[in-house]
């Protein structure tokens, strides 16, 4: 028994681009240089401050940033319910990791609110100890520390969203049964 390969090019209405490998080249330079210049910040590490203070003129446009996505995130959470889409399970996914995602949002509008009435000496080093200590002077203090912790709603929303990406990928992937019909 011989066996032939068929090429692309030999398929009708098929051309090979003598030009594909400079456009791969084109467009996989700047990845590749990108990729670089991460790896070499990675080694020259700086401060890496994760609850970003603002400018106070620009704390109202961030603000507001954060209120539309609440607003677009539940209108987006709505549809999807209206169109039937949390019958399957990704989609169950999504819609969770939509409302952990306002419900981050939220919180972090407050603690924007809150960094405004912080007093810049709740830090502070005793004579003769190496860690410092907090003094928190008010309840609306403890709030703002505590809700430092934003990252404990944000990380498990992202996983929600990346496992119901998946689990749609592979409800696609398996062909439907013969008395089932397809969403």
């Amino acid at each position: 028994m011989v066996r032939s390969t068929i090429k692309f090019s030999d398929l009708p209405g098929t051309t090979v681009c003598p030009t594909l490998p400079a456009i791969r080249g084109f467009f996989l330079a700047p990845l590749f240089f990108t990729i670089l210049l991460l790896l070499l910040g990675c080694l020259q590490p700086n401060n890496a401050l994760a609850f970003q203070p603002h400018a106070y003129s620009g704390l109202y446009i961030h603000q507001l940033a954060h209120f539309f996505l609440i607003v677009s995130l539940f209108f987006f959470a709505v549809k999807a319910r209206q169109a039937h889409l949390a019958s399957l399970r990704g989609w169950q996914h999504i819609i969770a990791g939509t409302w952990l995602l306002m419900l981050w949002s939220a919180t972090t509008m407050v603690g924007h609110f809150l960094d405004l009435h912080i007093n810049e000496d709740a830090l502070f080093l005793p004579p003769g100890a190496d860690i410092p200590l907090l003094r928190l002077y008010s309840w609306q203090e403890a709030l703002y520390y505590i809700l430092k912790l934003d990252h404990l709603i944000a990380v498990p929303a992202m996983f929600l969203f990346y496992r119901g990406l998946k689990l749609l990928r592979e409800e696609q992937a398996t062909p439907p049964s013969p008395g089932q019909a397809r969403p």
